[in-house]
């Protein structure tokens, strides 16, 4: 057990780590005094909530890290508990995988919806809980602001010198083309502005501008620029009339608020600017069954404010932070200028505050019936490797099918179940290469052989069941394989007929009852591997019958295709044309013509 020297650590202010004899860091706190903090986990009095002792029991290292206020330690504090994420702190899920809108720091900005922050490259504006939204409305409003949607990297010299091109964005008017120097740099930077003010709910300022640009357009006469600006505000009042909120007057704050469910928590962050709804930001928070309201809600506000793109001056909460001085200094430090915390207790903003209470609650609800659903699945697993007899639960299960139009275009198809759950981006199609005609048989043999023989290759996971869709003659075939390539994967056969399970060496079916979650799974799978397999021979099929009999002629490509066709209006009418009339085709020179009609007539005479 650690035993620290209380004389070595100081009295300043700072941070200290606790962490196990394997280096991982188990706890993180901050503290005023740092050597008065330590020493009372070691007193008689010390803190007995259950986790903390269970930490100390763990602990054999104490690091410290001296700071020089008590607000750059909460900083620090909130910076290394993102970083570590220690086992018995609060644990907020990690925003690394919201998404956040970016605006580069360039001459002329582009705008990006991104998962990954970059302060030095771009300003950030988020985080966001719902990317379709996000990318629906920078759609509608890129376009309606004429904001770029190219990657172009643009400067006043390059386009001077002319080294760009007009684009299909400018021809639709959905942009200005400041890559050609039809639009400066200043409008284009204030149309990126006018975006920035609407990220930050000041959308009543952006209704003022645009309204009085458009009547003075109006008065000059110049009806183009303001049937523009016209187009821009109704989009912009659009957007404000769909942010519905009860009615806050010009409120600019955010709802944090906090619930708790047995050891799960939630936080919520309702963004209300100029009185509207601007958006709703949450976050789970686990290992909170020993931790107070007040703990909760500063570890939330501590990770949320972090990095959040503003911090208005009035934040309304339904529980004080533990420091609640220190956390007001804080933000205040971030905002550039007083916050303001406050508990209501009724009125409008106790409403608005129930709302994002009630945002919480159903979060964790939701959460909950998830992860009742994976236990279930586990469940189902473990059932599946009863009923199957298995070695060990099969958490990993591949399922392979044939799929073929008459023999023409087969297929193979690999589906990938981990957990009883679909893993599409591992689901892969095989073109079958050594089969030709109707031979299920060959055919699964192939696709297994290729598949296992690559996982060895490249030494990826293999997987715990293997499921053929078909009866015993594909299962015999498969179990081949793998008896030749020296593995011991269970594999079994699905018949579609009765939904009988073969196993190899046994004749008749497993007796797996029909009403069985088992069998359900199995069943999925199965379905699975089938309509992909059926996917996969449906594009063959048209890419098949898609192609030209132009297409097999020597030095004959697609452009030189497409032109013959838009000469002649038709493949029948190509077969039909003299040497003189396809050398009439732009491109196509007298020897090429000539290949072109010994070709065609060759395939007639083949055909007769």
């Amino acid at each position: 057990m650690l035993k620290p020297n209380f004389k070595t650590i100081p009295t300043a202010s700072g941070v200290y780590l606790f962490r196990d004899d394997a280096g991982k860091t188990l706890y993180i706190g901050k503290a005023v005094n740092l050597r008065a903090r330590v020493r009372s986990y070691f007193t008689p009095e010390a803190d007995g909530r259950p986790h903390i002792v269970r930490m100390m029991q763990r602990a054999e290292n104490l690091e410290t890290i001296v700071t020089d206020s008590e607000v750059e330690a909460l900083i620090l504090e909130a910076n290394l508990i993102k970083t570590h994420r220690p086992q018995y702190n609060i644990d907020l899920k990690d925003d690394k995988s919201f998404p956040w809108v970016c605006i580069t720091r360039e001459e002329f900005p582009r705008v990006l919806v991104t998962r990954r922050r970059s302060g030095k490259l771009s300003h950030s504006f988020g985080p966001f809980t719902n990317v379709r939204i996000l990318r629906d409305f920078l759609r509608e409003f890129k376009g309606a602001l004429g904001i770029r949607s190219c990657s172009l990297a643009l400067t006043e010299a390059d386009i001077t010198r002319g080294k760009f091109r007009d684009c299909l964005d400018h021809q639709i008017h959905k942009c200005q083309a400041p890559c050609l120097g039809d639009q400066s740099r200043e409008d284009y930077n204030r149309q990126v502005d006018a975006l920035v003010q609407l990220l930050q709910g000041k959308g009543t300022a952006l209704v003022e501008e645009l309204r009085c640009g458009m009547e003075q357009a109006s008065r000059r006469c110049e009806y183009e620029e303001a049937a523009r600006l016209r187009d821009r505000l109704q989009v912009v009042e659009s957007f404000m009339a769909k942010q519905k909120v009860e009615q806050a007057g010009n409120a600019t704050s955010d709802m944090v608020a906090i619930r708790r469910e047995d050891n799960t928590a939630c936080g919520v962050v309702l963004r209300v600017r100029e009185g509207k709804l601007l958006g709703r930001f949450h976050s789970f928070l686990t290992g909170v069954l020993y931790h107070t309201d007040s703990e909760m809600m500063q570890a939330f506000l501590q990770q949320y404010y972090l990095e959040a793109d503003y911090v208005p001056r009035e934040i309304l909460l339904n529980h004080w932070p533990v420091d609640r001085e220190l956390v007001t200094e804080w933000l205040s430090a971030r905002a550039q200028g007083r916050v303001r915390l406050h508990l209501p207790q009724r009125g409008k903003m106790r409403r608005l505050l129930n709302l994002a209470e009630t945002n919480a609650l159903h979060l964790i609800n939701e959460y909950n019936l998830k992860k009742e659903r994976r236990n279930q699945l586990a469940g189902v697993v473990e059932g599946l490797q009863r009923d199957l007899q298995l070695p060990q639960p099969p958490l990993r299960i591949e399922t392979f099918d044939i799929s073929h139009f008459g023999g023409h275009d087969t297929v193979g198809s690999l589906v990938v179940f981990v957990g009883g759950k679909p893993v599409r981006s591992e689901y892969r199609s095989y073109i079958i290469k050594s089969v030709a005609g109707v031979d299920d048989f060959a055919a699964m043999e192939e696709v297994v052989r290729r598949r296992c023989t690559r996982l060895l290759r490249e030494a990826k996971p293999l997987p715990d069941l293997i499921v053929i869709d078909g009866g015993k003659g594909q299962l015999s075939r498969a179990a081949t394989v793998l008896k030749q390539l020296q593995l011991s994967i269970p594999v079994i056969g699905l018949a579609k007929r009765f939904e009988e399970v073969f196993v190899p060496g046994v004749s008749h079916p497993q007796q797996i009852p029909r009403s069985s979650y088992s069998i359900k799974l199995l069943q999925q799978v199965r379905d699975e591997a089938h309509r992909f397999a059926i996917r996969h021979n449906r594009e063959r099929q048209r890419q098949r019958l898609g192609r030209s009999t132009l297409d097999a002629i020597p030095g004959v490509g697609p452009a030189m295709r497409n032109r013959l066709l838009k000469h002649f209006g038709s493949v029948k009418k190509v077969k039909q044309a003299s040497v003189a009339e396809l050398t009439a085709v732009a491109g196509i020179g007298g020897k090429t013509a000539e290949t072109i009609r010994t070709y065609l007539e060759r395939e007639k005479d083949a055909r007769t």
